[in-house]
């Protein structure tokens, strides 16, 4: 595993999937996101945890996406439809380290032409890094020699307390949602949060009695720099601060996650809403909803994405 190291975090990431398994605040010694000292198990038990997902991340309704006039079939790895563009997606792949210092890493993934259901020679870059101030910087870029499509998510399940989901709270600049299905896909429909289980405008606690799984909606187009989205807080008073420049946050609160007694890190147990995912993100679905934020990606005009994580105590 690659390890960078500053004054107040140390982060360990995996070439697979450009994985951030581990990152510690030098105020404590337990893991502020869930993973596991054994890469082996980010193949399984950890699949999507801490990983960048996509290049379609979420869900593709019918598993089927068309991009001038030429419709391009997906994986449809959740019945019907498409998540995190299957099994051949960004988590699964070994990304190239191009540079890495104490302090920071770029990783590299090239696509080639109709792999993961796409068009495009497409090559994706990952830089991760820890800032002079205490925080972890994650910025996201691709580009492509052909129109396709690009909506890659980090996935990892923030873990600032040792007792589970409802051991945070959770505050979020969003007064709108995509609302889903059945099958958890959007209906087109963007609605208030307020009167819904959706609604952190005011910090609250993550329940984990029932199922959170939102992509709350933070803009209607990506912002030119990262703006200040989300808070969540540990009953210990961990704090991390999200700023980021995608339109969307997935919010999950980890109830589908499977009970398992591999090796975590210390005082983690991987089991249902053991963490909180917190994924920046293009809105789910987007490629088949014009009126959704667009995830199109053309020669030329290269996609980035910049996400900020702050850690206080």
């Amino acid at each position: 595993m690659i390890t960078l190291q500053s004054r107040d975090l140390r982060a360990t990431i995996l070439q697979r999937g450009a994985t951030l398994t581990g990152l510690w605040h030098c105020s404590s010694d337990r893991a502020l996101v869930l993973g596991s000292p054994d890469a082996s198990r980010y193949d399984g038990d950890l699949l999507y945890a801490g990983a960048i997902v996509g290049p379609l991340a979420n869900r593709i309704s019918g598993a089927f996406v068309t991009i001038a006039g030429q419709k391009w079939a997906l994986p449809a790895n959740e019945g019907a439809n498409c998540l995190h563009n299957g099994p051949g997606g960004l988590h699964s792949l070994r990304w190239d380290t191009t540079e890495q210092s104490e302090v920071s890493v770029t990783l590299q993934a090239d696509l080639p032409h109709g792999a993961t259901g796409l068009p495009g020679n497409r090559r994706i870059t990952a830089r991760y890094r820890l800032t002079p101030d205490g925080a972890l910087e994650l910025i996201l870029e691709a580009v492509t020699d052909r129109p396709t499509l690009m909506n890659p998510a980090h996935h990892p399940y923030w873990t600032l307390s040792s007792h589970g989901a409802d051991a945070h709270s959770l505050q979020v600049n969003a007064t709108e949602f995509t609302e889903t299905d059945a099958e958890n896909l959007p209906t087109g429909q963007v609605l208030p949060v307020a009167g819904t289980a959706f609604d952190f405008t005011s910090e609250r606690r993550m329940p984990a009695d029932r199922t959170i799984d939102v992509n709350l909606c933070l803009a209607g187009q990506t912002a030119a720099a990262p703006r200040p989205v989300a808070k969540l807080t540990g009953d210990d008073g961990m704090r991390l601060e999200i700023e980021t420049t995608a339109p969307g946050l997935q919010v999950y609160n980890a109830s589908g996650l499977a009970r398992s007694d591999i090796a975590m890190h210390p005082r983690q147990r991987l089991e249902p809403f053991a963490g909180i995912a917190l994924e920046p993100q293009g809105w789910p679905d987007a490629p088949g909803r014009p009126d959704f934020p667009s995830v199109d990606l053309h020669p030329g005009t290269p996609f980035r994405q910049h996400t900020i994580y702050r850690i206080f105590r």
